[in-house]
């Protein structure tokens, strides 16, 4: 009896085992399908939000880093044949970032040549150099032409130059020694920015002259008188507090543009006050001992305070207060206001509407100090890093989506809609 016992608590022992290393193997088998399925979406979502540039022959470029303003993506190309070459411990590499339309690659910096065209030796500014050219494509100076990611990786400039169809480019970099052309010699530049339909090649002047730069012009066109029933108080004098007080609706308050006139005001009420010490004192020491508070000054919503006369204009108030607030003669009190209105020239204080108009340089005639530049060869090869690659280039697309598809999700984020 105690051995059938014995040989029944081995059966029951085994067959829990079984139980228990099928439920374990099964649940490992759905764990690791469930596993594979959300790694496999994650990845195939990870590809519809990455950007790939590649040519008509399906040939990679790279991944996109950003887009421009013209919306071209931007990749990286790394330049490993800068001289010394490695193995030489003063051996780098560098970037150069190239953004690439449908049919060109562009570049921040130009490539200036001493033939027309774009046609002759090449040459490129030096790194983060706003001196020698700013002018962008708008043909505007201080807009464009200067590249800073050159100047912080201490290397040098690249830029996108010419290349044989006088449209696609070919990549440049300067080799840190003088261009080999005076800068009279310069007579075009390959802007490769320009949005155009050939070549970006423009002609270029230069001359000892400098650039004449753009003109702004700002124009003001009167709205309101402005609200300044709490402009100004004189803390020392009694009864010159102005109370705490808000713009009415629809106006807005223009205490900035007070502050910015702040050495003007201290100056106009300088030439108020000397002008009346001789003979109303009393009013000048009341000024210059007060707690001095300008208050608030409001303006109809979408206008400014005009700063015409602002000066000036406060400086009188603060001056006429204190002469009605102060003296009791009424002769003296005359007097003071009659040299107050010969010294200093009040204005009603408007509220304007500005209008900027740009009027551009003429962006033609300037003066270059240029290095000479380089074709950025391939790897093994006597081709511009560029010149394997064939127009049209386009992008990848995001792949298709589904009900259980993955959802990319920001850290700190409980579900898409959040």
């Amino acid at each position: 009896m105690r051995r059938v016992r014995q040989y029944q608590g081995g059966f029951i022992i085994t067959l829990e085992l079984i139980l228990v290393s099928t439920i374990l193997v099964i649940g490992t088998f759905i764990g690791v399908v469930a596993l594979r399925d959300v790694l496999f979406k994650q990845y195939v979502e990870k590809q519809s939000r990455d950007i790939y540039v590649s040519d008509s022959n399906g040939l990679v470029l790279g991944q996109a880093l950003s887009f421009d303003q013209h919306e071209a993506p931007r990749i990286p190309y790394i330049d490993r044949l800068v001289p010394p070459l490695s193995p030489d411990p003063a051996h780098r590499n560098y970037r150069a970032l190239i953004s690439i339309r449908d049919d060109r690659f562009t570049t921040r910096e130009a490539v200036y040549y001493d033939g027309e065209n774009c046609t002759g030796t090449p040459c490129i500014k030096a790194p983060s150099d706003e001196n020698e050219d700013n002018i962008g494509i708008d043909n505007v100076a201080a807009t464009g032409a200067v590249g800073y990611l050159y100047k912080s990786q201490a290397g040098p400039t690249y830029a996108i130059g010419r290349s044989p169809n006088g449209i696609t480019g070919y990549l440049f970099r300067d080799t840190g020694n003088a261009c080999p052309i005076s800068p009279d010699a310069v007579r075009s530049r390959y802007m490769s920015e320009k949005v155009v339909t050939g070549s970006p090649c423009e002609p270029l002047e230069t001359s000892s002259t400098e650039t004449t730069p753009g003109t702004t012009t700002t124009t003001q066109t009167y709205v309101a008188d402005a609200y300044t029933d709490c402009l100004i108080g004189l803390g020392a004098i009694p009864g010159g507090v102005v109370d705490t007080c808000s713009c009415p609706a629809n106006y807005s308050e223009q205490n900035d543009v007070i502050r910015a006139a702040e050495s003007e005001i201290d100056a106009s009420l300088l030439v108020g006050l000397n002008a009346v010490r001789g003979f109303a004192k009393d009013v000048v020491d009341v000024v210059e001992a007060a707690d001095l508070q300008v208050g608030t000054v409001c303006c109809p919503v979408g206008s400014v305070l005009s700063n015409t006369g602002l000066a000036d204009t406060i400086a009188y108030a603060i001056i006429e207060d204190a002469i009605y607030a102060t003296l009791t003669d009424a002769r003296k009190i005359d007097k003071s206001i009659d040299t107050l209105n010969n010294n200093l020239s009040p204005q009603t204080i408007v509220c304007v509407e500005e209008t900027t108009t740009t009027t551009p340089g003429t962006g033609g005639s300037r003066s270059l100090v240029l290095r000479e530049a380089t074709q950025v060869l391939a790897p093994d090869t006597s081709d511009n890093a560029l010149a394997n690659f064939t127009a049209p280039f386009k992008i990848n697309l995001p792949a298709d989506a589904s009900s259980d598809d993955w959802v990319y999700t920001l850290p700190g984020k409980e579900g898409p809609n959040d």
